[in-house]
């Protein structure tokens, strides 16, 4: 079996696992990135078997193009994932495009080796941008970036070498005794394609917590100053909440995880829609969300009531057919205080009480001595 095949079969292989164990499983933005990625790591393989048998410069360009936008797409996917504003994506489908263009139309001139080397520094800047971007990462363990960020590392590395030899290396030796860059290539391609696919695919089916902590500060900030507020005032009609959806990993193994996400979707437009607008709403985990609620007690309980209906009810076009149901923490500051993370953990204390006792209610916490 020659080198391109195998390589044909690898990306296919790869791309298919990616596909279906990963973006299909847990479908988000950098998952689709990703997968479109192998798809085109797997074009680029088919362009290149191609390019042997038919001897088309468009072919072997097109070839080294898609390559280029298969690692830049795993580059975009991971900025994604980093929740960064700027993902650069029409600057990498430019630059591929440029990369093809030239590429095709410097074959065989005497630009060629200029163009090729240009190519490499260029390979080499989005490799060493990868393992940047990986190594940024906060909330994902070491164990899942190092496979690709080591191996992105390793292509930046070998890329440096063969420009040395392309510049500097035939002046030292003759061009017999020079190797060839393509030998090394399908082995640097399998590395990365096998390390990329591992990393991943793990960060696509780990829980996302990006939109969880860009949040966290700006929830506490403004909590705390309303109770300074309210403390300076004598105002005791604050309540903190927190509302959890109940047995989310049973109802995540239990359906699909679109069906699923329509499911935590639900849950928080139900939460949104019972409480009054002045109150402050926070996802910790898109199973749980704390709420700051600006209303007396007596106030307080038909909300909680309202919701547990509003969770509770089946509709007809519901994702998953069974009886969601929510328990639900509260702690008012009358019984806790006007400290913010007493209030966190007396409402979680309660929300635990509440899903022991078999959920589909609340709990009050108790007051602080």
């Amino acid at each position: 079996m020659s080198i391109s095949t195998i390589m044909v079969t690898l990306t296919t292989l790869c791309t298919a696992v990616m596909i279906g164990l990963g973006f299909l499983q847990r479908p988000s933005r950098e998952a689709a990135i990703w997968s479109c990625g192998f798809i085109a790591a797997m074009a680029a393989t088919y362009a290149q078997t191609s390019t042997a048998l038919l001897d088309t410069a468009w072919l072997d360009a097109l070839g080294d193009g898609l390559m280029l936008f298969s690692l830049g797409l795993v580059w975009v996917g991971i900025r994604v994932r980093r929740g960064r504003r700027l993902v650069l994506l029409p600057a990498m489908i430019g630059g591929s495009v440029v990369v093809t263009v030239t590429v095709a139309l410097t074959t065989g001139t005497a630009v060629e080796d200029l163009v090729g080397n240009v190519e490499l520094v260029v390979f080499t800047a989005v490799s060493a941008a990868i393992t940047i971007e990986l190594v940024g990462i906060r909330h994902a363990p070491r164990g899942v970036i190092v496979p690709l960020a080591l191996s992105s590392g390793i292509v930046a590395v070998f890329s440096v070498v063969w420009l040395c030899v392309d510049l500097v290396g035939e002046r030292l030796v003759t061009d017999d005794q020079l190797p060839v860059t393509e030998q090394f290539t399908p082995v640097v391609m399998a590395i990365t394609l096998v390390t990329a696919l591992t990393t991943l695919l793990l960060l696509t089916r780990a829980e996302n917590p990006a939109a969880v902590t860009v949040t966290v500060p700006g929830f506490r900030t403004i909590a705390r100053d309303r109770l300074t507020r309210a403390e300076r005032y004598d105002d005791a009609w604050w309540s903190l909440l927190d509302v959890r959806l109940d047995d989310p990993i049973a109802l995540r193994e239990a359906s699909s995880a679109q069906a699923y996400s329509r499911v935590l979707d639900r849950f928080f437009s139900d939460v949104s829609a019972v409480f009054p607008a002045e109150a402050d709403l926070h996802a910790i985990e898109p199973s749980r969300v704390l709420v700051l609620l600006p209303r007396h007690e007596a106030a307080v309980r038909p909300l909680l009531r309202a919701l547990l209906e509003r969770v509770a009810t089946v509709s007809t076009d519901q994702s998953i057919t069974v009886r969601l149901s929510a328990s639900i923490g509260w702690a008012s500051v009358s019984r806790v205080g006007y400290d913010l993370d007493d209030l966190i953990a007396a409402a979680a204390a309660a929300a635990d009480e509440a899903q022991l006792a078999g959920g589909d209610r609340w709990e009050r916490a108790s007051m602080i001595v």
